[in-house]
């Protein structure tokens, strides 16, 4: 009877331990699925900035300042694979890809927040991101940082 009982206890444990490895799996193998993720700040009746902030999984960041920005025009600059890594990384562990596609907007005149998530293999689009969940106001602040909501000397112009 006791050795039954330890057989018993020792697949339960084995198995628990290879369930958690197998979701562990899963987490990594996510986070390479995010190719890129963009986000756009829409107009508002007044003066509120209309941007996007566009990055790609190598690091490949382009801002474009579309009205009432301090700058003009499309800028680019790479901060890296690690840091697009730690941004994928926020929106995979937030679990942004179950949020709504979109979210009820009350005043008109408010400026919107679009996100546009593409991964391997689908597109995930959330629109008026500003009305949803706390982590996608996370997200909207980890991607303004990469702009710094200005352009410096790390930007270069992108020509079109």
């Amino acid at each position: 009877m006791k050795k039954t009982l330890l057989v018993i206890l020792s697949i339960l444990i084995v198995c628990s331990t290879q369930a958690k490895h197998r979701k562990h799996k899963k987490t990594v193998k996510q986070v390479n699925k995010i190719e890129a993720i963009k986000m756009q700040r829409t107009a508002c009746y007044g003066r509120c900035p209309a941007y996007k902030i566009e990055l790609s999984k190598n690091g490949n960041v382009i801002y474009t300042a579309i009205r009432f920005t301090e700058d003009s025009g499309v800028f680019e600059k790479n901060i890296g694979e690690k840091g697009a890594t730690d941004i994928f990384d926020q929106a995979l562990t937030t679990k942004v890809d179950t949020c709504k596609n979109e979210y009820m907007i009350r005043p008109v005149d408010l400026p919107g927040l679009i996100f546009t998530i593409t991964y391997a293999d689908s597109t995930k689009i959330i629109n008026n991101a500003n009305f949803g969940p706390e982590v996608l106001k996370k997200l909207a602040d980890k991607m303004d940082e990469l702009t710094g909501k200005k352009v410096d000397e790390t930007w270069h112009r992108k020509i079109k």
